[in-house]
């Protein structure tokens, strides 16, 4: 809920943002819409309204669905985890560049050119700027919403039982690892998993039991 209302924040920020630039050029008019996919400031237009677009349609799938930690944090949506299910999510988890972010570059970029690319090559400086400090700014939102949602510890016991996604292979034989995602709780947990059938990426499975300090074993549902 917390990471939701979080995000929620950020897109009232940015439709704010892009509210007072439309004031600031007059509002929405035909001339207006014209001079955006003709005039000087072209290409910025262009990076903005397609860095909004998208950001909107991540704010809007994160809101209905959650935040997906894997596709935006290779790193800092999980951490080393133990049999306990504690993630390590230190400042060194934090991670600068994905996907979200450079959107927000991208999209920060864009605006600050609607406003300041008139100004050559400082407005171009000014710019990238505002772009930087955006996805400078997102970075630490997604990794301060996972750090909050793999905060905790949490009993082993816990998490048999449960019904996982796989998001890497386990391999058969219980010989060779993947790696599960569970939610327990509030919070999302990610754990080392075997299996005696190989069970690829993104099937759902329950956890079995508690094999060692490091491994769960999982079935296939």
């Amino acid at each position: 809920m917390l990471n939701r209302l979080i995000i929620f924040n950020t897109s009232i920020i940015v439709c704010g943002t892009v509210k007072n630039v439309l004031l600031f050029y007059g509002g929405v008019s035909v001339q207006n819409i014209i001079d955006v996919f003709t005039g000087d400031l072209k290409y910025y237009w262009m990076l903005a309204i397609f860095g909004t677009v998208v950001f909107l349609i991540q704010t809007t799938l994160t809101l209905l669905f959650g935040l997906d930690g894997h596709s935006d944090m290779d790193a800092s949506g999980g951490g080393d985890v133990d049999a306990v299910g504690h993630a390590d999510a230190g400042f060194g988890d934090f991670k600068l560049i994905s996907f979200r972010s450079v959107m927000a570059f991208v999209m920060f970029f864009g605006w600050g050119g609607v406003l300041f690319g008139r100004s050559g090559v400082g407005g171009f400086f000014a710019a990238f700027v505002c772009g930087l400090l955006m996805m400078v700014l997102t970075a630490a939102v997604i990794f301060y919403i996972f750090k909050l949602q793999q905060s905790g510890n949490i009993n082993p016991e816990d998490i048999v039982g449960k019904v996982g996604t796989v998001y890497l292979k386990i391999p058969a034989g219980r010989t060779e690892t993947g790696k599960v995602t569970v939610i327990v709780g509030s919070f999302t947990r990610e754990i080392v998993a075997a299996a005696d059938e190989e069970i690829l990426t993104g099937a759902s499975v329950n956890v079995v039991k508690k094999i060692d300090n490091k491994r769960f074993l999982v079935n296939k549902i």
